[in-house]
């Protein structure tokens, strides 16, 4: 593995590590390569069906899936849909387990676990999605259109403008 032997040639290349200090960060090294190559082995060349089980022996497991059936990411923005179709929370994903997620909430100040599929990956609204939802707007003739039009000129950008 290039990023171990970068690490080996450090180690090696380097006047303030001792001998002793030199010697177990590269049987550390050596542990880590081992590990990767069992691993590697049991997912190819041993060819073990994909299961949970035989995932967790190797130190795996599957990524949770959203509402959507997409797997969920360390880094991914989700949001939770509430049943009149409005987002109500919006958070980042920290960790994950076996389905959930766990992000910052806010509210409580502290991690907290998210069931998976109850949420979906959040997508920027493209501007058909604006468009959309100002037609639906205007088309309820509920409000003031001025204000509608100002509103949803604010949320749209003019090529070139970014």
């Amino acid at each position: 593995m290039k990023s171990i032997d970068r690490l080996r040639e450090y180690v090696d290349g380097n006047s303030y590590i001792n001998e002793v200090t030199a010697s177990c960060i590269c049987s550390l090294l050596d542990s880590i390569e081992r590990e990767v190559g069992e691993m590697q082995r049991a997912l190819t060349i041993d060819a073990k069906p994909m299961t949970d089980e035989n995932m967790a022996e190797s130190g795996w497991v599957r990524l949770p899936l959203d509402a959507d059936g997409e797997p969920i990411h360390v880094g991914d923005v989700m949001e939770w849909v509430d049943p009149d179709g409005e987002v109500t929370v919006t958070c980042t994903v920290d960790a994950v387990g076996v389905g959930c997620f766990f992000a910052w909430d806010n509210a409580n100040g502290r991690f907290a676990q998210k069931c998976a599929n109850a949420y979906r990956h959040h997508h920027e609204p493209t501007v058909e999605d604006v468009l959309r939802e100002f037609l639906g707007e205007m088309q309820a003739n509920e409000s003031d259109p001025h204000r509608t039009i100002a509103e949803y000129a604010g949320r749209l950008r003019l090529a070139g403008d970014e």
